[in-house]
């Protein structure tokens, strides 16, 4: 049975996204793509399709990813899978506390201290983005994405702090990187996109 897939265009889009690994280390979510592919299958594809496809395959279509030799015969990678299709490793979601930035997944129980309209964000975006994805309305996908794009480089900024930033946050350094390379991955998709249009 061939699983189904987000287009390679959606697929790259969303893995724009950047990710923290719950240790202060903050990646672009293709690397964590191509990291787990790599790990599941020994390459950076499978079948065709390219490691961001393989990724959001796992996490918006499991039910059919999880009846291919991938993740039957990984015992490995099992909860890997697991916990990335249930939303426990996508820290996406970044809330400055005042100190430092944590990222949160849309599953994580938020702070008292995060307004209700940003906790509601955070615990229902997802949902709203998977039912676009389920419906095949890949233009609105990209809306989606492309706001999450924008909630991350809004609330993963912080003001310059005279002390150290603890373990967990990230600097103001980082927040300009992180999101220069947010700005500069979406400038290149979109010239892509645009200019592969043009071409046709």
């Amino acid at each position: 049975m061939t699983p189904k897939v987000f287009p390679q265009q959606q697929a790259a889009h969303f893995c724009q996204l950047f990710v923290s690994d719950g240790e202060g280390g903050i990646y672009p979510l293709s690397m964590y793509a191509r990291h787990l592919t790599m790990l599941l299958c020994g390459e950076d594809t499978y079948e065709g399709y390219t490691a961001e496809q393989v990724l959001t395959g796992l996490i918006f279509f499991y039910d059919d990813w999880k009846q291919t030799p991938l993740t039957i015969r990984n015992g490995q990678g099992h909860m890997l899978i697991v916990e990335l299709h249930s939303g426990q490793t996508l820290r996406l979601f970044p809330h400055h506390t005042g100190k430092d930035v944590i990222w949160y997944a849309p599953t994580d129980s938020l702070p008292g201290s995060m307004d209700i309209e940003h906790q509601k964000y955070i615990h229902d975006v997802f949902s709203h983005l998977n039912n676009e994805v389920q419906a095949g309305r890949w233009q609105n996908v990209d809306l989606f994405i492309d706001k999450m794009i924008q909630y991350q480089c809004t609330f993963s900024s912080e003001p310059p702090h005279p002390y150290p930033i603890p373990k967990g946050g990230i600097s103001l350094a980082a927040t300009l990187l992180l999101c220069i390379g947010v700005a500069w991955s979406v400038f290149i998709w979109r010239k892509r996109r645009f200019g592969s249009r043009g071409s046709r």
